[in-house]
């Protein structure tokens, strides 16, 4: 479906919009304007939450059956490819904290949400997904198989990471230009999008 579902349709008078998640957090991390060397310590939380949110999803997806689909997000915050690359760095850190977690303590059912990454991403899946066909102890021991799979990608005119020539790829794709303005990325779940513009034209490309 298209941009009308989303940022139409799926706008309710009052409560939280069906498709849409606003980010209010970046400014003091990674403001909307900021320069070629911007620092990125750490990553908005709105961000990471982003990130829990794509790989429960690409795990509900196995369990449906769709493991050689691909998955894909989106992450658009800077025209810069080196804060491109430092956001990379930082989603990867996320990754592996996230991948550690599972791999110790994801087999542990109930007990396993003594750890906080674990707890968090059930946290995304009771906001998020409870609503899906499957109860969080399914998806909790599906998700380190998901998860195990997930790259992060720099997508920019330095580099293009992408690879889709393999069925069933997880991909975080971090970039500016190059994925505004048309280039698919296969099967997009999550987008996490900071960017802002004053041309209309570029406004539709964005969208």
């Amino acid at each position: 479906f298209g941009g009308k579902k989303v940022f139409v349709d799926g706008l309710p008078e009052d409560g939280q919009p069906e498709f849409l998640r606003f980010i209010d957090d970046n400014e003091d991390i990674l403001p909307m304007l900021h320069k070629i060397d911007h620092e990125l310590v750490e990553l908005p939380p709105s961000l990471v939450q982003a990130v829990r949110a794509f790989l429960v999803a690409r795990t509900i997806r196995n369990l449906r059956g769709q493991r050689k689909k691909h998955a894909s997000m989106l992450v658009n915050a800077s025209r810069f490819t080196g804060v491109q690359g430092r956001l990379r760095n930082r989603l990867h850190e996320v990754l592996n904290a996230i991948h550690n977690a599972l791999r110790v303590n994801g087999a542990l059912e109930e007990a396993g949400l003594g750890d906080p990454e674990i707890a968090a991403l059930k946290e995304v899946w009771d906001c998020e997904y409870s609503h899906t066909e499957f109860d969080w102890p399914t998806v909790q021991a599906a998700m380190l198989d998901a998860v195990a799979a997930a790259k992060v990608v720099e997508v920019n005119n330095s580099k293009n990471d992408l690879d889709y020539t393999a069925d069933g790829q997880t991909v975080i794709a971090v970039g500016c230009f190059s994925l505004s303005r048309g280039l698919t990325l296969e099967g997009l779940t999550v987008t996490w999008f900071l960017r802002n513009t004053k041309m209309y034209d570029t406004l539709m490309q964005m969208g």
